[in-house]
């Protein structure tokens, strides 16, 4: 009891809203694309049984590629994953127009998301980045502290935008306030916040609508969020159980959470960003 209860201590000094910051990213926000599946079968996927073991196939093998590319050059890796992330977060977030507009929507969105809250908050960040990669972290700081010159010049150049179209000015204030809580909030907890309330939310209620127009019924959208849910879950217990042996369980349980983050959000972003947003 007296081993158990050491292990978690490090843990624990994360603080109790991080602790639940992470619960709620793993129950909420990890599994928020539990309805891949039902996408697949809206693509066409679906069709045969052939085609939809073909996916989940692919779909793993892709997940399964991106751990082992984390494990092999975890610097790169999760310098990518920030990066893609920042693109994901940004394209859910925009509103329709222009190419140029909505780029800078989806800039400002979603490099305030990577960016504002790594650099707002860079000591408590690099303790997680040195969980997760080791002690070489200078290169994820060139790029971040780069790309925060960048984030102000796309800020400025959306507040303009908004001020100037009246339908932009919402998520204007949106931005504002997430902006403010990434300044007060500790880094993962207000990471938690847009994650699970914001982008979560607003992937789930498009791809629902998206998803009941081609007149799929609730019970086998609800049947496969459920499916792919618990195969997140189940994988996650995985990756948990094969990791070495560690004095606390502080470092492993950030790795699975953003590992595991960064192996679903590749299959996710290909299929929703890359075709079912497209389609018809």
């Amino acid at each position: 009891m007296v081993n158990l209860i050491a292990a978690w201590t490090p843990f624990i000094a994360l603080g109790p809203q991080s602790l639940i910051a992470l619960t709620a990213v793993v129950l909420i926000g990890l599994p928020h694309g539990a309805f891949d599946g039902a996408v697949a079968l809206a693509l066409g996927y679906g069709k045969t049984l052939k085609s939809m073991v073909g996916f989940v196939v692919t779909y793993v093998a892709i997940s399964l590629l991106v751990v082992l590319f984390w494990l092999t050059f975890p610097v790169i890796a999760l310098l990518l994953f920030l990066a893609i992330s920042a693109v994901h977060f940004g394209i859910g977030d925009s509103q329709s127009g222009a190419f140029l507009q909505r780029g800078i929507q989806s800039l400002a969105h979603g490099g305030l998301v990577v960016v504002g809250i790594s650099t707002l908050h860079q000591s408590e960040v690099e303790l997680i980045f040195v969980h997760l990669v080791g002690s070489e972290t200078e290169l994820l700081w060139q790029f971040l502290n780069i790309a925060s010159f960048g984030l102000i010049a796309v800020l400025i150049t959306y507040l303009i935008q908004a001020f100037m179209q009246p339908s932009l000015r919402i998520r204007r204030f949106e931005l504002l306030g997430l902006g403010l809580a990434y300044y007060f909030l500790p880094p993962l907890v207000g990471f938690a916040l847009y994650f699970c309330a914001v982008h979560s939310v607003r992937h789930l209620r498009y791809t629902w609508i998206k998803l009941r127009l081609r007149a799929y019924g609730v019970r086998t959208l609800v049947l496969l969020a459920c499916l792919f849910t618990v195969i997140s879950w189940v994988a996650g217990i995985l990756m948990f159980w094969l990791m070495p042996t560690t004095e606390t369980i502080r470092g492993p349980i950030l790795q699975i959470i953003f590992i595991g983050l960064a192996a679903l959000t590749v299959p996710h972003m290909l299929l929703v960003d890359g075709i079912f947003r497209r389609a018809p």
